[in-house]
């Protein structure tokens, strides 16, 4: 299954209401939600940047730093429940 930049930004979303609710930094939140904005501003696909240079690659985009290029690098590998615990 391949990930659209608005699927990823959905997950950073998801990612940053579940810290929020479980009482997280702010300053934590706020990163996954820049990351979301930061996601879909971008002109071309995440898995193009991901395929051209790997996470280092995504943390020339202003608003995400190593540790959420590394996550979002996650998003992609990382089997989910809707392709039947597959991995794209």
């Amino acid at each position: 299954m391949t990930l659209t930049n608005q699927d990823i930004a959905r997950r950073l979303r998801e990612h940053a209401n579940e810290l929020a609710r479980a009482g997280n930094n702010l300053y934590r939140i706020r990163a996954f939600r820049s990351a979301a904005m930061a996601v879909l501003g971008l002109p071309a696909d995440v898995t193009e940047l991901l395929a051209s240079g790997g996470p280092r690659e995504l943390e020339r985009v202003p608003g995400i730093g190593k540790s959420l290029a590394t996550t979002i690098a996650g998003y992609l590998t990382a089997p989910t429940p809707t392709d039947g615990g597959m991995a794209a």
